[in-house]
C-alpha cells in the first residue's frame, strides 16, 4: 500500500571550521602557507613592505578589472578569490529528498526504524569527510563563511540514502561546498533495518 515516508528528526550541531582569530595555520587544515596566517577561518596574506620603485621604471597602472559576465550590481559577492582553483563537486546525479512523496510498502516488512543514537553515531563518523570538503575549498582559494547547513535525507531499509536536500545561507551556497557535503551523505551506507523508508533531519554549524 502507499504511505507517506516517516520522518525521524535528528539534529546534530557540529563546528566544522575550527579557525578563529589568533589560531595557527594548522587550525585552517594546514592550507595556510608561508606568508599567510589563519584568521577567522581564512588564510590572510601578510602584507609585505612596499618595494621602492626602480629609477627609470614607471609605476604600473592598475589594470581595469571588469565584473564577471552576467553579474549585475548588487549581486552577492563571489566567495571565490581571484585565482581560485577549487572545482565544486558535481552532485547533479544526487536526487533531492521529497518528504511528501509516497512509496509502496512491502507487506512482509517489519516496523523497525533506525534509532536516533544509531543515526547520530553514523553522522558523527562522516564529520572527517565534511572537514575534507571544507579543507579542499579553502585550499582552492575559497573563503568559507560561518553558517548553518540543514539537511533532510531519505533512507531505505537496506541503509541506502535515497535523496538529499540541503539548505544553507547564500554565503555558504556560493562557496560551492554543498555538492561535496551532499555527496558525502549520499555515498554513505547506513545500517540495515526491518521497516519502511524513513527520513532524517541533520543540522550542523560551520564556523
Amino acid at each position: 500500500m502507499l504511505r507517506p515516508l516517516t520522518l525521524a528528526r535528528v539534529a546534530l550541531s557540529s563546528s566544522l571550521l575550527g579557525c578563529g582569530p589568533g589560531a595557527d595555520a594548522a587550525a585552517c587544515y594546514g592550507v595556510c602557507g608561508e606568508g599567510t596566517r589563519c584568521e577567522s577561518g581564512r588564510c590572510i596574506a601578510i602584507a609585505a613592505a612596499p618595494e621602492e620603485a626602480k629609477p627609470g621604471v614607471p609605476e604600473a597602472k592598475a589594470g581595469k578589472r571588469g565584473r564577471k559576465r552576467g553579474a549585475a550590481s548588487g549581486d552577492a559577492v563571489d566567495a571565490r578569490a581571484d585565482g581560485a582553483t577549487y572545482q565544486p563537486v558535481a552532485d547533479g546525479h544526487i536526487p533531492r529528498y521529497d518528504a511528501t512523496a509516497t512509496t509502496v510498502l512491502d507487506p512482509d516488512a517489519g516496523s523497525e526504524r533506525l534509532g536516533d543514537h544509531t543515526v547520530r553515531a553514523e553522522l558523527r563518523g562522516l564529520e572527517p569527510a565534511f572537514d575534507r570538503c571544507i579543507a579542499d575549498a579553502v585550499a582552492g582559494g575559497v573563503t568559507i563563511a560561518a553558517g548553518r547547513v540543514d539537511f533532510v535525507f531519505g533512507l531505505s531499509a537496506k541503509g541506502k540514502v535515497t535523496g538529499v536536500t540541503a539548505k544553507a545561507p547564500a554565503a555558504l551556497r556560493d562557496t560551492g561546498i554543498l555538492g561535496c557535503l551532499r555527496k558525502v551523505i549520499y555515498d554513505h551506507r547506513f545500517p540495515t533495518y526491518d521497516g519502511p523508508p524513513m527520513g532524517v533531519d541533520y543540522t550542523f554549524d560551520v564556523g
